[in-house]
């Protein structure tokens, strides 16, 4: 029989007020003198995370140095932050923050990693300054927080680098109090992230198509943690919205969280990725075209409800979905994502990128290898599913 691999955190810490836990948390694992990577932009919520971390590891006689991070996760960064953990004799490095901060603190704690966005890996054997990584996120964006994988841009902020760490973090605390008050816009980026997370595993389960950070296929156990955060995005979406403009940490954000952080991560790296993500970062080519920026987790939604067109999922089916995005805000149609001047050329040339990406080979229908113009799965056919897709956002209105 194949193979299955089954990855996590050591250690998964959640609640409200779980910051000023830290201290006692460390000392359970054994972290003695840990490097804080701070990389909050809100001088309120930088300051309240520092003073409650502060007072928890003098509690626990925990030594311990606070560094800022720049804003940008590059080779610069992470050599600088790791020449301070080694310079410290620091034996874990604890990145508060959003992605960036994180993806630049597991890269300088890790001992060595793989670079994988070339066609062949390149192994680098000696990134960082081997300690423990530990993670505190104060947003709820996506699962970066529990991933193995970072992403390393130039100092212009472009895309060069995607680094796959040999472990996953050490620890994960996250603050619900503190996740409360982030930007609700955030948080509802991060359930359409997390949206996507059962389908793509159920389509690579199906397909019999291992995971690549694994390389082994999914477990029993990864496909019902993302069947459980699918539940649990329908279930609680709605409320964990209505309690993030309250800024409170009600019932809908602790469920929310524990989605998009815990299960999506879980769900995506042991379960497996396709259509949503190939399709997500096609989009990326065509900047151009957004009014604003959006969030990763809100292009995943878009692209998700095209994985589910190509799949053929019945009209009911897809109903259910697009009325949760609807309900949460996450966008269901081109001019919800404010793409302005868009035309059939700029979704072509999506469609067809999305086809030249290996994730996209566990969709029914899908190649191993590519075909001479290196395509794993017909252009066409998400050419047409996206604009299906979009047709059918635009006339849910004459449906509701």
């Amino acid at each position: 029989m194949a193979l299955k691999v089954l990855v996590a955190p050591l250690r998964y810490v959640q609640g409200p007020n779980a910051l000023a836990q830290l201290g006692e948390q460390l000392r359970a694992i054994g972290i003695k003198n840990p490097l804080l990577l701070i990389g909050i932009d809100s001088p309120g919520t930088r300051n309240a995370v520092e003073s409650i971390a502060e007072e928890s590891l003098n509690r626990c006689g925990i030594t311990h140095e606070f560094v800022d991070f720049r804003g940008e996760c590059t080779w610069d960064e992470i050599r600088r932050v790791k020449e301070l953990c080694i310079n410290g004799r620091h034996d874990a490095i604890i990145s508060c923050g959003g992605g960036k901060t994180i993806d630049t603190g597991r890269s300088a704690a890790s001992g060595s990693a793989v670079s994988v966005e070339k066609p062949s890996p390149e192994a680098i054997p000696q990134l960082g300054a081997s300690v423990a990584c530990i993670n505190v996120p104060t947003v709820v964006t996506s699962s970066a927080a529990t991933s193995a994988v970072s992403l390393v841009y130039s100092n212009e902020g472009v895309a060069e680098a995607v680094l796959v760490f040999p472990t996953n973090p050490v620890m994960v605390l996250a603050d619900t109090e503190i996740i409360a008050r982030s930007p609700v816009r955030l948080l509802v980026a991060g359930m359409g992230d997390a949206l996507a997370t059962f389908f793509e595993a159920d389509i690579s389960r199906q397909t019999g198509t291992p995971c690549l950070q694994t390389g082994a296929l999914s477990t029993l156990a990864a496909r019902a943690l993302g069947r459980l955060c699918l539940e649990i995005l329908l279930d609680y979406g709605t409320q964990a919205k209505v309690e993030a403009l309250a800024q409170v940490p009600g019932p809908g954000i602790e469920a929310i969280t524990e989605a998009n952080l815990l299960l999506s991560g879980l769900g995506t790296e042991s379960g497996g990725l396709s259509a949503s993500h190939a399709i997500e970062v096609s989009f990326h080519h065509i900047q151009e075209r957004f009014e604003i920026p959006l969030y990763h987790g809100e292009l995943v939604a878009f692209a998700c409800l095209t994985q589910l067109v190509l799949e053929g999922r019945k009209p009911e089916y897809l109903e259910k979905i697009f009325r949760f995005c609807r309900s949460v805000g996450l966008p269901t149609t081109f001019d919800e994502m404010r793409l302005k001047n868009l035309t059939d050329d700029d979704l072509m040339r999506v469609s067809d990128l999305a086809s030249r990406l290996m994730i996209i080979r566990s969709m029914p229908g899908g190649t191993k290898e590519g075909d001479k113009h290196g395509r794993f799965y017909d252009h066409l056919a998400i050419y047409y599913a996206l604009k299906a897709t979009d047709a059918f956002g635009r006339s849910y209105g004459t449906r509701v």
